[in-house]
């Protein structure tokens, strides 16, 4: 009887320590964090106001690993980037409004400009996946359509 009390405590206790590791992201307000957020920034920075004609522009930052910023708050992000340039969720969209997005929509930035600004289609954005929370759960790289 008594093993077996120790296994459930044992189990349970893992549970909460998996469950408290997982959600707290890997995001840490260290030297490495911070060049990173540096280095995504001046990549916004230097992306043409207007496009050269005929060309497009992708910002040489796409594709870096942006993982280990799991976890970062909406605000920090937002400190560090600047404003984000549009808003979603799964089923709605906006801008943002004062500067942030609605907390029931995630923030993106992208990293792109299209040489013709009447044309559709998109190019690489990254997305702080909040789920309606004041963290990224994940900060992403996708493609908009």
């Amino acid at each position: 009887m008594n093993l077996r009390l120790i296994l459930i405590v044992a189990a349970a206790a893992t549970g909460f320590l998996v469950a408290g590791c997982g959600t707290s992201g890997n995001f840490r307000n260290d030297a490495e964090h911070k060049a990173l957020l540096e280095t995504l920034r001046q990549c916004l920075v230097a992306i043409p106001v207007s496009g050269q004609k005929n060309r497009d522009f992708t910002s040489p930052c796409v594709g870096k690993d942006v993982s280990s910023l799991n976890g970062i708050s909406r605000g920090r992000l937002s400190d560090a980037l600047g404003p984000p340039r549009f808003c979603i969720s799964a089923t709605d969209t906006s801008f943002p409004d004062k500067e942030t997005c609605p907390s029931t929509l995630n923030p993106i930035w992208s990293f792109y400009r299209l040489a013709d600004p009447m044309s559709m289609g998109g190019g690489p954005e990254l997305v702080c996946v909040a789920d309606g929370g004041m963290k990224c759960t994940t900060l992403e790289w996708r493609r908009s359509k």
